[in-house]
């Protein structure tokens, strides 16, 4: 038992490794944390304090310290209403610091084609006048609900339903390619890795230091001769050229994977398969795909969140709106609506929370798939 308690002593070592995992943590959740926490914000509140919790009750006022009101309010006539609103003598709306002023002579003609009905006998400084222009655009009814500029999810409404803006379609072609880029690198890489490793051939070792020596050049390095070939072939603005780019650009990791799990695998499997008559293309399908899953559950996610994220291919070889993944469609809101920070901030949400669903879920056939084959025997 003694034993047992020990091996939860805290040790000097363990604290520094718990507190710099703790602050990697922290560094690493809080801006996550943050984009959702002013997600739910007034764009103004986002601005003069993003660093308050979103949901506490914050609500909007006037001039005057009153709570505007969401609905407004319409006459008999069907025109908008606004509470002790006068008229100016030519027919202007007459605001409220001008509520000394003048009004308009409610026995005009000017009057009654406004609809004034002197019957009535309202108090005009109580009485709902009708007007057709507002700096705010609501009416002071205290019948309706507040407007609320936290929490609220007006920004999320905005980001589905603004017409600039196609969330929907930009997730849509974003699943076409990075789930097409997934699939077709799951499967190249697991048959380059297959002959790379069961087949002896002259040029077998520089062709395993070419592919790993791949891993260090970056798409910036090598854009300009993608585009022209791109380009020459007539694949330029098309999903297919971002496919077949990112593809060519994930093989080089996902094949260095492989052939570290497929080197692993026992050979006596293969060779059963071969005395009972299986060619090679048998054994790969029935035998060495079936038990490379840990691995390809590792190559699927990592190339899924990495064509996910890739924005500078998909901005260098995709121009038409229509065909804009959903990680372009960000960048044209930072663009155009660079001062609505909480639209900004519901966008980048939306974007990011899917694959961190997938993340969160798959996590542990990451780790199953990146220590598999590490170890023989």
């Amino acid at each position: 038992m003694a034993k047992i308690r020990g091996l939860h002593r805290m040790t000097p070592q363990k604290a520094l490794i718990y507190a710099v995992l703790l602050l990697w943590a922290f560094t690493t959740l809080f801006p996550f944390v943050w984009v959702i926490n002013n997600s739910f914000k007034d764009s103004s509140l986002v601005v003069s304090d993003s660093f308050t919790p979103a949901f506490r009750k914050i609500y909007s006022y006037d001039q005057h310290g009153r709570i505007i009101r969401e609905r407004v309010l319409k006459d008999e006539y069907g025109r908008d209403m606004y509470r002790e609103y006068l008229y100016n003598e030519d027919g202007t709306v007459k605001l409220e610091k001008d509520v000394n002023k003048p009004a308009l002579d409610q026995s005009s003609a000017f009057a009654g084609l406004m609809g004034y009905n002197a019957s009535l006998q309202q108090d005009e400084k109580t009485a709902n006048l009708p007007a057709y222009d507002t700096s705010s655009g609501y009416v002071y009814d205290e019948t309706s609900d507040p407007v609320m500029r936290s929490p609220t999810i007006r920004n999320y409404v905005t980001a589905f339903t603004n017409n600039n803006v196609n969330i929907l379609r930009g997730y849509r072609n974003s699943l076409i390619i990075s789930g097409t880029v997934m699939v077709l690198v799951m499967l190249l890489s697991t048959m380059m890795a297959f002959g790379l490793t069961r087949w002896t051939f002259r040029g077998r070792e520089i062709i395993k230091s070419l592919v790993v020596a791949a891993l260090m050049f970056p798409a910036f390095s090598t854009i300009v001769p993608v585009y022209r070939m791109i380009t020459r072939v007539g694949l330029f603005d098309t999903l297919s050229s971002v496919i077949i780019v990112q593809t060519a650009g994930n093989l080089a990791f996902a094949c260095t994977v492989m052939m570290g799990f497929v080197t692993a695998l026992p050979c006596e499997l293969e060779e059963a398969a071969f005395i009972e008559g299986c060619g090679a293309q048998d054994i790969f399908w029935r035998i060495v795909l079936p038990m490379c899953r840990p691995a390809l559950a590792t190559v699927a996610i990592f190339t899924f969140i990495w064509s996910y994220n890739d924005l500078f291919v998909q901005m260098v070889l995709l121009r038409s709106k229509a065909l804009m993944p959903v990680c372009a469609i960000l960048r044209e809101i930072s663009s155009q609506y660079g001062t609505d920070y909480g639209f900004m901030a519901a966008a980048v949400a939306i974007v990011v929370i899917p694959v961190m669903i997938l993340y969160l879920f798959l996590q542990k056939n990451i780790i199953k798939g990146l220590t598999a084959g590490a170890v023989k025997g």
